[in-house]
């Protein structure tokens, strides 16, 4: 019974440990698109500049990764 729940915990810890990783890995990647890539500009003024919505969306991401692995 302790070994099962024991092993849960593990598999449970695995699960974070990659999703959080995955996370950061993600928004260095937009972060780099954002900041590297020379992109059209916007069709309408109203909408945001496609590297700065990426920018964005990877510090985003990242900041919920961290705190994924702040909660674990």
């Amino acid at each position: 019974m302790s070994g099962d729940r024991q092993e849960e915990d593990t598999q449970k810890n695995h699960c974070l440990t990659l999703r959080w990783k995955v996370m950061l890995v993600l928004s260095a990647i937009l972060i780099a698109l954002g900041l590297g890539i020379e992109w059209a500009p916007p069709q309408d003024a109203s909408l945001p500049d496609t590297s700065s919505f990426l920018v964005i969306l990877g510090i985003l991401l990242g900041v919920a990764g961290l705190l994924t692995t702040a909660r674990h």
